[in-house]
């Protein structure tokens, strides 16, 4: 399905129109390399095991990204909401299968770039390296604060910065998979739950 400009996120247009200043046609070419894909809550973009062969603008809706341990216990690594980027980036750029799942936990709205558009994109539109390099340091940093908060933090303490930081995830995220992403048992996030609320 073709991109309409009207369906698309602002901030997809403001990020490349006004943060990194695509000329008209610069947007346009762009925007053309696009394909607009919907999935349904529940199914998947990706599973591990699978090759990476593009990067995926989340348009509308929700996901969980998460890897299996050695046990088969899902891990999530983190929630994307819209205006996020979806894929599995090792394996888009070895080529080798990858080890993410990213399953929708509402119905979605794709704007997906395959690897082969993408770096046409890029020889086409300079402008477009400077955004990457950014949008990976940005990554980068955002993964290296999560595993020190992993590392540092209490569980409760965990908690109480996801309600400060992301609040809007207590929202559209069942408590499960929430409990999942701070690594502790649903039950003890229950009664956490329970018991910070009590002591307000």
């Amino acid at each position: 399905m073709e991109v309409e400009l009207k369906n698309i996120n602002p901030k997809f247009v403001e990020l490349f129109t006004q943060t990194f200043a695509f000329t008209e046609e610069e947007f346009a070419l762009f925007l053309s390399s696009f394909k607009c894909k919907t999935i349904s809550k529940k199914d998947y973009y990706l599973r591990a095991g699978e090759v990476c062969k593009s990067k995926a603008y989340l348009n509308k809706g929700c996901a969980r990204n998460f890897v299996l341990d050695e046990q088969g216990h899902e891990r999530i690594l983190f929630f994307p909401f819209e205006d996020w980027w979806l894929g599995d980036f090792d394996s888009y750029y070895s080529g080798n299968p990858g080890t993410n799942y990213i399953q929708m936990l509402e119905d979605s709205e794709l704007l997906v770039i395959s690897k082969e558009k993408f770096q046409k994109a890029e020889q086409e539109i300079p402008k477009l390296k400077q955004w990457y390099s950014s949008k990976m340091l940005r990554s980068a940093i955002a993964s290296r604060n999560r595993i020190e908060e992993m590392k540092t933090l209490s569980a409760e303490e965990r908690y109480l910065k996801l309600i400060e930081k992301q609040p809007h995830i207590f929202l559209r995220i069942p408590l499960q998979h929430i409990a999942s992403y701070l690594n502790i048992e649903p039950q003890s996030l229950s009664r956490m739950r329970n018991r910070l609320t009590n002591k307000h």
